[in-house]
């Protein structure tokens, strides 16, 4: 078993670098004004792209202390958006109780509100955790489910949940 089944990489570290500090910027001024929306928008963004960076302890760090903000906000899919970013920075920090709470907050606000793009990205990082963790039986649940919405949106990342399906097959297959 791989210690992350999956993770993305960012095709251009240059790019990732300068959307990283643009989006601390962009925060940084967020927390001088009063609109805590877009400062729970603009965290779970910033925090998205450190993980992607692997540094998802700086991400966690900055995402726990605006846990209770998020909350205010349930209605609003930033907030969805902000747990998903919050578990899998757990994810990856090894969180694995945190990581599966967050991705389950953050599918029961994308399925309460409709929110399908959020949906399928959710049960796509949970999916992975779960191979983390050895739960292959509930990881194919969620990629069969990412699929299904995937494919009815016609998101060409349904060929990506495609790749994990069979590659979990193939560790199901293995005995892994």
């Amino acid at each position: 078993m791989t210690k992350h089944f999956q993770r993305f990489t960012a095709p251009d570290a240059g790019a990732l670098a300068r959307d990283i500090a643009r989006a601390r910027d962009a925060l940084f001024k967020a927390q001088a004004g009063e609109d805590s929306l877009a400062l729970v928008n603009l965290a779970g963004d910033l925090a998205a792209m450190l993980t992607i960076d692997r540094r998802e302890a700086e991400a966690h760090d900055l995402l726990a202390p605006l846990q209770s903000l998020a909350r205010e906000h349930l209605a609003a899919e930033p907030a969805g958006w902000f747990f998903l970013a919050f578990g899998t920075a757990s994810q990856y920090l090894g969180l694995r109780a945190e990581a599966n709470l967050m991705f389950a907050q953050a599918l029961e606000l994308a399925k309460t509100q409709g929110w399908e793009r959020l949906q399928h990205f959710v049960l796509m990082h949970w999916g992975r955790s779960l191979v983390e963790e050895e739960l292959l039986f509930r990881a194919r649940e969620c990629f069969s489910l990412a699929l299904a919405i995937r494919e009815r949106l016609n998101d060409p990342r349904a060929a990506s949940t495609r790749r994990a399906l069979k590659a979990l097959g193939e560790l199901e297959a293995s005995g892994g």
